[in-house]
């Protein structure tokens, strides 16, 4: 007898932010992922246009997210945005789908993400509903991963070299930064990418 595979539901999931804590969303909107097409025909072609793929075309990812304490971090990422500090603003990261007994089941991740829009929430005294903020987050790609189940990965990761492409970016579930990420060393790293622009 075949084994019964149903999908997973999409009430559960959380999103991991390079050097940001871990968050929780009400709501998230996955990008689409498009290629553009480029029509082309030769004289001693058939009468029908060659289809050949353009650019490839990604989609926002849009956040909504209750107002707290925690949530302020979010803001101040866009802060670093409208004051030019790209470098900083720029970040990787992941949307991981959990399963019934919260288990990472199916995660995307994200490769140079900012915020380039923050709407604040709106405000009823008439209404008991909870206060939103929204969050539009573009992206340079962003690809579905496999999630991985080993304890085999880990003496491959935090080699010192550069950023791995995006099918290679790994971000564990859970509180703090996205694995193979310190806090000092992404200060370190960052603190020596200004220092050539203050010169």
């Amino acid at each position: 007898m075949v084994a019964r595979t149903d999908p997973y539901r999409q009430l559960r999931f959380v999103l991991e932010i390079e050097g940001l804590v871990t968050a929780g969303f009400s709501r998230c909107d996955l990008p689409s992922a498009t290629s553009a097409v480029v029509e082309y025909r030769e004289g001693a072609d058939q009468p029908t246009p060659r289809k050949l793929p353009g650019l490839n075309e990604y989609g926002p990812l849009v956040l909504e997210v209750g107002v707290t304490d925690r949530s302020l971090e979010l803001s101040e990422w866009r802060t670093l945005v409208e004051q030019g500090k790209m470098t900083e603003a720029r970040r990787d990261a992941a949307v991981v789908l959990l399963d019934a007994t919260g288990n990472p089941a199916a995660r995307w991740v994200f490769r140079e993400a900012w915020p380039s829009r923050y709407d604040a929430p709106r405000l009823d005294a008439m209404t008991s509903e909870v206060a939103v903020e929204r969050l539009v987050v573009v992206h340079e790609g962003f690809a579905r991963v496999a999630v991985e189940t080993g304890d085999d990965e880990d003496d491959t990761e935090s080699d010192g070299g550069s950023t791995p492409s995006l099918p290679d970016l790994d971000f564990p579930v859970g509180e703090g930064l996205p694995q193979g990420i310190d806090e000092p060393r992404l200060k370190t790293s960052r603190a020596g990418d200004e220092e050539p622009d203050e010169t």
